[in-house]
């Protein structure tokens, strides 16, 4: 059975429960994630899974990693 896509409160509720998830920052047209160093890439199909979420861009820096979703 295929998960329905969590769209703006019910996935950003989703992603602050997270345990790997430190922060989530909402803007107009972006939900960002700063993702924990224990984080792994193989967790990301089961996040995607679980949200109903296409493919988030992810990028990282010196200060973190990120997890960017579309806003809806």
């Amino acid at each position: 059975m295929k998960q329905k896509k969590l769209t703006n409160k019910r996935l950003i509720s989703y992603l602050v429960d997270h345990r790997h998830i430190e922060l989530v920052s909402v803007s107009k047209t972006h939900i960002v994630c700063t993702v924990s160093a224990r984080f792994r890439p193989e967790e990301v199909s089961k996040l995607l899974e679980e949200t109903g979420q296409p493919m988030p861009r992810m990028s990282s820096d010196e200060r973190g990693n990120y997890i960017v979703f579309p806003r809806y």
